[in-house]
């Protein structure tokens, strides 16, 4: 395996309190499952794009990275992805902005920990962004794993031919995560481990 590709939100750190908190600044009669289906079900930044006006989008982007210079990693995710590096390079395509997880890793002591980080300032669509990545490193499709927690990135993923291993303590439990047919749907970062081992 040549580079283990994450999203971040949801899968390296838990993210949907707070980002549902603000959300609900702006939509307060909004509930969670709603949210969830409809700004993960699909590109999380589109949804973000048509539902905001540009002055909430702005607001938005800030008081969100104001959220991010508070947030501290869980020393489990630490340890499993400082070990996981000694075996594969490491990159992370994101609907967030390549600002905010800067500060996130900044913060946590975590700089170096990614070969590539491809936010929302490279491409709003994850499925560029990993054609953008596979062309940038020399990858095959079959190269790459992505880990991810939405029905959204699994879609977005299965456009291009990559792998999924889906997370189900993120955003999405099971039964949405199984519509996309992912590779493998884990419950643990030792499963994650293991699967990546037998790829």
């Amino acid at each position: 395996m040549k580079g283990v590709i994450f999203d971040f939100d949801g899968v390296i750190h838990d993210t949907r309190e707070d980002l549902f908190k603000l959300h609900n600044r702006f939509y307060p009669d909004e509930d969670y499952d709603t949210w969830v289906r409809e700004a993960f079900n699909g590109n999380a930044r589109k949804y973000l794009e048509l539902k905001y006006s540009d002055g909430q989008k702005k607001e938005f982007e800030r008081l969100w990275t104001e959220v991010h210079k508070e947030l501290r990693i869980h020393d489990e995710m630490r340890s499993f992805l400082v070990n996981l590096k000694e075996k594969h390079p490491l990159f992370i395509i994101s609907s967030n902005t390549e600002k905010n997880l800067d500060i996130y890793f900044e913060s946590n002591d975590l700089k170096n920990l990614f070969e590539g980080v491809l936010g929302s300032e490279t491409h709003y669509s994850k499925v560029e962004k990993f054609r953008l990545l596979l062309d940038k490193y020399g990858f095959s499709v079959d190269d790459v794993v992505f880990v991810t927690d939405t029905l959204g990135d699994i879609l977005e993923a299965n456009k291009v031919g990559i792998k999924t291993i889906a997370v189900d303590f993120g955003y999405h439990d099971r039964d949405n995560l199984e519509k996309g047919n992912p590779f493998k749907i884990v419950s643990s970062l030792s499963e994650i481990d293991e699967e990546i081992r037998k790829l």
